[in-house]
C-alpha cells in the first residue's frame, strides 16, 4: 500500500525538500524574525520605562547597564530562547542585545522553528518539513 502524501499549509512535504518548501519556510522565517525583533524592542522599552520611574534626574543609557542586575523577565525569556544560554556578570544590556540580534539574523530555519515554538509565537502559517 502506498503511503499517503503529507501536506502542510497546502505544500506537499518531500525529501529532499522542494523549492516550494524552502520558499515557504523562508517567508515564515522573515515573519518570525520580525516578531522576535518586535518582542525584543517591546521588552527593552519596558526596561527603559521601569528605569525612568527610578530616575533621579540623570540620564541613563540602558545599553551600558549590567545585564545581570537590570534584566527583566521578558528580556531574559527571549534572550534564553534565542541564544540557549545565559549571561552573567561582565555583560552589559548592549552586549546581550547585540548578541541576540545577531543570533536572530543568523538563525537557520530549524532554529527559528524551535524559537517560535518555545516562545509560542502566533503565526498564520508555520514552518513545514520539521515534524
Amino acid at each position: 500500500m502506498k503511503k499517503a502524501k503529507k501536506v502542510e499549509f497546502g505544500i506537499e512535504i518531500t525529501k529532499p525538500w522542494s523549492t516550494e518548501m524552502y520558499d515557504h519556510n523562508e517567508q515564515v522565517a522573515d515573519v518570525v524574525r520580525d516578531k522576535l525583533f518586535l518582542m525584543w524592542d517591546a521588552a527593552m522599552e519596558l526596561l527603559e520605562q521601569s528605569l525612568e520611574l527610578n530616575d533621579e534626574g540623570f540620564e541613563i543609557d540602558i545599553l551600558d547597564l549590567e545585564w545581570k542586575g537590570y534584566v527583566n523577565d521578558e528580556l531574559l525569556t527571549i534572550q534564553k530562547a534565542v541564544t540557549c544560554y545565559g549571561f552573567g556578570t561582565g555583560y552589559t544590556v548592549g552586549d546581550v542585545a547585540e548578541r541576540v540580534s545577531q543570533e536572530i539574523i543568523d538563525a537557520q530555519l530549524y532554529r527559528l522553528n524551535e524559537i517560535a515554538e518555545e516562545l509560542e509565537l502566533e503565526l498564520e502559517k508555520g514552518f513545514v518539513g520539521f515534524n
